[in-house]
């Protein structure tokens, strides 16, 4: 019967049918159980929790009654999206008067304090914001009936096992907890035993074997490219150029630190790429803004730390670059598992190893039970220089329309394309913001459409250099 009731909801919601973390999770959870549910990534884990509590919701009660912690405000903005879809799309839900709001760093926190007051019936929240309220006793969580945490190990490797812990004390102890992660080892073992403490949680792994947990989605291809230390850029320059002549040629490239990302980016712009970084240090309207362009296609290369890019979902990206070796099977499982999501036919994550670490990324394959492939590239460096320069370089160009004024990146693609005779390949991202928009174009066009007046949605249009 509750299966039923699963295959129902999920209809609404374009779904066929359940997966298996959520054929396992639904009834246990709408019954108030504790669980931990293990899944690979991009298997619909946030689905599996979020609509049996929207079933259990009290909506005529104005009262906190669910706490979600994850460890972005990335994966936070992805699981409200995820929340505020089915409360809109699915009608036992929509007939419900449920209040949902988010609790992230980067907002003032008075803001975040009025909001909490007023008792949200679920709150999203990172656990350093969801903290520091709890201690300033701006939120009331004495009526919690559910605590869930999302993407735990990821939560744990980040260092915020004190912080859950903190989280922890100010809930009653016979509270519905659930718990769910890609991976499971032994700081996760640790924070569990005192999460649940006596309340024995149902443990619901969808795995069906070991082998599988370490390979994740075994629709992707395993691959790597040996290199000098000396080449490694222009290995993944040869990388991209291939991927880019198949598929949509979407890829996000990791590197271990924030520094590297910055630096990894802005070789790749120079060169010619349109490319972005994503990391911590970016602010929310920033990081909200380059995630969305990458989502929709707008920007074709991802430059990014592990945990920045966990909220990131695009069903058919072509591959994921490692250009620095991750440090252990986990990272690489959890990095890896940005391709071949959902119903992808395959993902590729592809390794560039040199003379130093060839050897400790073969022993991590074997660790995960992964036969790697090795590629070897038809492009030879000698052709880069070529290559590169028949890449179109972007320039950032300011126009004076924004969200205020209705504009839409379709609006500004099409009046480039009709009014300005550009070609689709001369535009790069459009960043959209409240009183203004920026656009990245072909840097050979920028002088003769600067300055120059033209209509959007019959609005009047100024074009300007943007001033760094």
């Amino acid at each position: 019967m509750e299966i039923k009731k699963l295959q129902e909801l999920l209809s609404f919601l374009s779904i066929n049918s359940p997966t298996k973390i959520q054929e396992l999770c639904f009834n246990p959870i709408l019954k108030g159980k504790c669980v931990i549910g293990l899944s690979p990534t991009g298997t619909g884990k946030t689905l599996a929790f979020v609509l049996p509590m929207l079933l259990n919701i009290e909506d005529e009660k104005r009262l906190t009654q669910c706490l979600i912690l994850t460890p972005t405000r990335e994966l936070g903005a992805q699981i409200f999206q995820v929340i505020s879809q089915a409360m809109e799309k699915i009608p036992e839900f929509k007939s419900k008067n449920i209040i949902l709001r988010t609790l992230f760093g980067g907002i003032p926190k008075a803001n975040q304090a009025e909001e909490i007051a007023k008792n949200p019936h679920i709150i999203v929240g990172t656990p350093g914001r969801v903290l520091d309220l709890l201690q300033n006793n701006n939120m009331n969580v004495k009526n919690l009936k559910l605590f869930a945490l999302d993407e735990a190990d990821i939560m744990v490797g980040m260092g915020f096992s004190e912080q859950i812990l903190s989280i922890h004390e100010y809930l009653k102890s016979e509270l519905q907890t659930v718990l769910f992660s890609a991976t499971r080892n032994e700081k996760c073992l640790s924070i569990e035993n005192s999460l649940f403490g006596k309340n024995e949680p149902l443990f619901l792994n969808a795995y069906e074997n070991k082998e599988n947990e370490k390979k994740d989605c075994l629709q992707i291809s395993h691959q790597f490219v040996k290199c000098s230390l000396n080449d490694r850029f222009q290995t993944l320059v040869s990388l991209i150029n291939e991927i880019k002549n198949t598929d949509d040629g979407q890829v996000i490239i990791f590197c271990h630190t924030k520094e590297n990302v910055a630096d990894l980016a802005k070789t790749l712009q120079n060169s010619g790429y349109h490319a972005e970084p994503l990391t911590g240090d970016l602010g929310t309207v920033e990081r909200s803004t380059v995630m969305r362009h990458f989502k929709s296609g707008h920007l074709k290369y991802l430059v990014a730390t592990n945990i920045a890019a966990r909220g990131i979902d695009v069903i058919k990206l072509s591959a994921v670059v490692h250009y620095d070796i991750p440090y252990t099977a986990e990272d690489y499982t959890h990095k890896s598992g940005r391709t071949g999501r959902g119903d992808a036919s395959s993902g590729i994550s592809i390794s560039i190893c040199y003379e130093k670490n060839t050897s400790y990324y073969l022993s991590l394959m074997k660790q995960l039970g992964i036969d790697p492939k090795e590629k070897t590239l038809e492009k030879k460096f000698a052709n880069n220089k070529k290559m590169n320069s028949e890449v179109i370089k972007f320039e950032k160009i300011y126009l004076n329309r924004g969200k205020q004024d209705k504009i839409r990146p379709g609006d500004i693609l099409g009046a480039f394309i009709k009014d300005l005779k550009f070609e689709k390949e001369d535009i790069g991202g459009i960043f959209i913001f409240n009183h203004f928009s920026h656009i990245e174009i072909n840097q050979s066009k920028k002088k003769s459409i600067l300055n120059k007046s033209f209509s959007i949605k019959n609005l009047a249009v100024k074009i300007k250099e943007v001033l760094n």
